[in-house]
């Protein structure tokens, strides 16, 4: 063979490895994996429900594409879609992965929404604690919710013993149920709770008056299901949360505009005296801390409007209340 004809089948051979016209490497299908989590931690319809296929990966190339069947007759793309599924049901999920040759991956997983049970009614609040969103889904029983709603109560002004609304056992289990899903997003000891609950009444239930020359004190399931109310339906409601942890206080009628009767209601809450220190209150505003026999409450104004006074904290006085202003306590 002829050095001319051998140098350039040895050019060729080399242009033919430079330009990749040699056989390829098979592709490998890219690994599909997805999972999703219920958005605040609801279980029922309707429920958004947040899906993250973030670790799917192409072991030989590039993911090109995520394609998403939700099971409800809608689809998705990308890796962290949300959707809402809007009856309760199981909802069979199917997630197809797309690599940059065309390769093709495939993951399945059930969405199980539940039904509101016959009888309950189902109550979403959200509300801001230290600069985050909280939210708490509820089961209220309805026939008890009925039962109370339709107890008469006299439209006399100051004709009610408060603590008869707190008392009374036959929500013990669901406001058990509530103040122990509450704990469970706050964690910490009992003041950490107090305050949490004060928050969530504060901003969770919208501050309604009754009308005028009217008082129509509620009982904590209809505060609940009604999701608004005035002080004293407030502070029953939020005295019940803290009776169901265990945790003392008193509900207090007190005077604010010093004619000597009472025309507020809220709560004192039993605090060790060192909780002087932890009391952080706005401008403007006292040290609602007081000590009463031998221990020691921290206000909890319960009734603040999140459309104009916001947040006030426990131990945070809005009024300059003495204890001379307390006209009549109830110890629960």
């Amino acid at each position: 063979m002829r050095k001319e004809t051998i140098g350039l089948l040895l050019i060729i051979g080399i242009l033919v490895l430079l330009g990749g016209c040699g056989p390829s490497e098979p592709n490998t299908s890219p690994t599909t994996a997805f999972g999703f989590v219920a958005q605040n931690d609801f279980r029922y319809a309707p429920l958004a429900v947040q899906f993250n296929a973030s670790a799917s990966f192409d072991a030989d190339g590039k993911i090109s594409s995520y394609e998403w069947d939700f099971g409800d007759g809608t689809t998705g793309s990308g890796v962290r879609p949300v959707n809402t599924y809007y009856n309760p049901g199981e909802y069979p999920v199917t997630l197809h992965v797309f690599d940059d040759r065309g390769g093709k991956g495939v993951a399945h997983l059930t969405v199980s929404v539940l039904a509101v049970p016959d009888g309950w009614l189902l109550r979403r609040y959200t509300w801001q604690y230290e600069g985050a969103e909280k939210t708490l889904e509820v089961l209220i029983p309805e026939p008890l919710y009925q039962d109370y709603h339709s107890q008469y109560r006299q439209p006399l002004v100051g004709d009610y013993k408060y603590d008869d609304y707190v008392l009374t056992p036959l929500d013990d289990p669901t406001l058990s149920d509530i103040a122990r899903a509450l704990r469970a997003k706050i964690g910490g000891g009992d003041t950490e709770f107090a305050r949490f609950a004060l928050s969530f009444v504060q901003r969770g239930i919208t501050y309604a008056l009754d009308q005028p020359g009217f008082e129509y004190p509620l009982y904590p399931l209809e505060t609940l299901a009604d999701k608004q109310g005035d002080c004293e339906d407030t502070t029953i409601l939020y005295v019940s949360l803290l009776r169901a942890q265990g945790i003392s206080s008193l509900i207090a009628a007190v005077d604010t505009d010093d004619d000597n009767m009472p025309d507020h209601v809220l709560a004192l809450v039993l605090v060790d005296f060192s909780f002087a220190t932890e009391i952080d209150c706005q401008a403007g505003m006292h040290v609602g801390l007081y000590a009463i026999g031998s221990d020691f409450f921290a206000m909890a104004e319960t009734a603040a409007d999140p459309n104009t006074s916001g947040y006030i904290g426990l131990g945070c006085d809005p009024w300059g209340i003495e204890t001379t202003d307390f006209k009549e306590t109830w110890d629960l």
